[in-house]
């Protein structure tokens, strides 16, 4: 298949989550596969500088028809193979930009007019390229827009769309590009989309709603998440629309997959030593690094809850502070936190850095060598998310033998396979169901007692999560099944 991809991010070129993971390593399993890829994605001067990326500039005058005139854009390309290739729309006004879609936590107020033009540039590319994609996939709503041109007049004349279906993935609900009807002039489209078969939402235009119902398939990225978000607790207000589409038979949960080759703990540069799951001695020489690293005293014998996550609502980290103090003034452990976001989360973990400085170390930011080294010393690792459409760093966790302490939602629920004795050979990590302080201590405590009192079980686990398959070649079959669905 000829297959076009259409994203706001992709590593390493630009990444604020899991979407830039999915868009490297998907198109990439897809043209291994023997497809033709061609990522679109913009074009990030000030984000992409300190890659050492030789682009060559494919387009120098790229027409954009954008509200009442025309915009000039250039497309820059850059080929990772034969069958993959990324090209990226280069216009300064919208993308030269320090972040991707907000700044310092607030969302850029020109968003919509940024991803508005985006969509319509990267229809335009397709047409200035000269592909002829059998499909457009087009993820989360800063791209959702193109799935509403594929079924307008402006782009199903073109004999390059001739043969072109659809496929929308939702990476997180809770982002759905909702802004003013004002905007709606900027598509090009008239008022005649504005309703709520299309482009219409309360009186607001809304892309990922647009998007789910003109889409020729819908995707969300875990098989549980699929089925969470047709309720109105996940669903962010969708749950009607994506009914609608589920009883078309167009909506589908596919698991994501993960890089096995950045994730991997037989080669990973950032491990002070390198381990297998047949040979684990380097994991005890990670251990210590880590302890090291985050300034806690090196004892092999103590159980290390690392957790690498944005400080967010969603994450659940709120109820994590709550819940780990009880463990951290009654319990011998140690905690170990890397991130960013809410500033009352991060003050409430700073906190416990100053009152518990031997048990608790905290780093505010990001840092891809310590989510490594955290991954690869810990001894659990901690995701107490109120809803996960997937989640990457508890596949991530089971491939370097560090067990996972999840809430039961989303792609925790299909990734991790809970302890019991019953299960022991199969087990993973230990599941929660409600979000409270009350279940997390408790969930937290009995993974403690597994790790001191039951090491034998304990090791299962790790053996079993390690000896998982999460790579994107398990997966990227079930995509083209989705791609071969859409023609029906």
């Amino acid at each position: 298949m000829n297959i076009v991809w259409v994203t706001s991010e992709a590593a390493p070129y630009a990444k604020t989550g899991g979407l830039a993971d999915v868009s490297s390593a998907l198109p990439l399993a897809l043209s291994e596969s023997g497809h033709n890829v061609s990522v679109i994605m913009p074009y990030y001067p000030q984000v992409m500088k300190d890659l050492t990326l030789k682009t060559t500039v494919k387009e120098s005058l790229l027409g954009v028809p954008f509200g009442w005139s025309t915009e000039w854009a250039q497309i820059r390309e850059h080929r990772i193979s034969e069958n993959l290739c990324f090209y990226f729309i280069e216009y300064n006004q919208y993308f030269d930009r320090p972040s991707l879609y907000d700044y310092s936590g607030v969302e850029f107020g020109d968003n919509a007019s940024r991803f508005i033009f985006f969509s319509r540039a990267a229809m335009q590319a397709v047409l200035s390229l000269d592909l002829t994609p059998d499909i457009m996939h087009t993820n989360d709503w800063p791209t959702a827009l193109c799935n509403v041109y594929l079924k307008t007049p402006l782009y199903w004349s073109f004999d390059n769309f001739k043969n072109c279906r659809s496929v929308l993935t939702i990476h997180n609900i809770g982002y759905q590009g909702t802004f003013d009807k004002s905007n709606l002039f900027l598509t090009g489209l008239g008022w005649e989309y504005f309703n709520h078969t299309c482009l219409e939402y309360k009186d607001k235009l809304n892309f990922l709603n647009a998007g789910i119902l003109t889409a020729d398939m819908v995707n969300a990225v875990s098989p549980t998440y699929a089925k969470e978000i047709l309720s109105p607790e996940y669903s962010f207000t969708l749950d009607s629309s994506l009914k609608h589409v589920e009883y078309r038979d167009k909506l589908r949960g596919i698991l994501n997959g993960i890089d096995v080759n950045e994730w991997n703990p037989e080669s990973d540069p950032y491990l002070p030593m390198q381990f297998s799951r047949d040979d684990m001695d380097g994991k005890m020489a990670c251990k210590e690094a880590l302890q090291r690293e985050f300034s806690l005293p090196i004892r092999p014998d103590v159980p290390i809850f690392g957790i690498v996550s944005r400080l967010a609502t969603q994450k659940g980290i709120d109820v994590f502070g709550n819940a780990i103090q009880g463990l951290l003034k009654e319990d011998d452990i140690q905690v170990i936190v890397l991130g960013t976001g809410d500033k009352a989360v991060e003050a409430l973990l700073a906190g416990l850095n100053g009152e518990y400085p031997e048990k608790f170390s905290v780093y505010i930011g990001y840092s891809n060598k310590l989510a490594h080294m955290i991954e690869g010393g810990s001894d659990f690792f901690v995701m107490p998310s109120r809803y996960e459409p997937c989640g990457l760093n508890q596949m991530y966790s089971m491939r370097y033998g560090t067990v996972p302490v999840v809430r039961s939602t989303g792609g925790l629920e299909d990734t991790v396979i809970n302890y019991s004795q019953e299960d022991i050979n199969i087990a993973t990590g230990f599941k929660f169901n409600d979000l409270t302080d009350e279940a997390l201590y408790y969930t937290l405590k009995w993974a403690e007692d597994i790790y001191k009192n039951d090491h034998e079980n304990f090791e299962r686990l790790v053996y079993n999560g390690m000896s998982t398959d999460f790579s994107w070649e398990r997966t990227a079959d079930e995509y083209v099944q989705m791609y071969q669905d859409a023609f029906r």
